[in-house]
């Protein structure tokens, strides 16, 4: 036993879990829920594989929505995430990415990441829930 002891004991504390960093710019987002119909014109983009649309009325500075493949959309915040907040640090999207207006970093809208070199953050994520042509998307 008293040799089992400080194996146990390595064994515990040795054990670590991922570090999280959380983004310094983006660290207060705002809580919403907002529900969207496909059915209706103003979505209509968000119905097929490759479509986008931005909601400018939420999160900091937008969402941009991303349809995958036809059934799967994902939810971006619009704001540059390795910018503060300023008038310039809004993401524009162009084609499958999105374009930070204030330094012309590029982030994928399929996986979030940072395309462009020497940048930290990638997208902020926010929840998606669809059923049938109702979409609910959320923090």
């Amino acid at each position: 036993m008293k040799r089992l002891f400080p194996v146990i004991v390595c064994v515990i504390f040795g054990c670590q879990g991922d570090i999280v960093e959380q983004n310094p710019y983006l660290n207060n987002l705002p809580s919403f829920e907002f529900e969207l119909n496909l059915d209706l014109p103003l979505y209509d983009n968000l119905r097929f594989a490759g479509g986008t649309l931005t909601l400018s009325q939420l999160g900091f500075k937008g969402v941009h929505l991303y349809n995958l493949d036809g059934s799967q959309i994902l939810a971006w915040e619009a704001s540059c995430p390795n910018q503060r907040p300023s008038d310039c640090s809004k993401t524009i999207v162009n084609g499958i990415e999105a374009v930070c207006s204030c330094d012309d970093s590029i982030y994928s809208l399929v996986t979030g990441q940072p395309l462009s070199k020497d940048v930290e953050y990638g997208l902020v994520n926010y929840g998606v829930r669809r059923t049938g042509n109702l979409v609910l998307v959320y923090n």
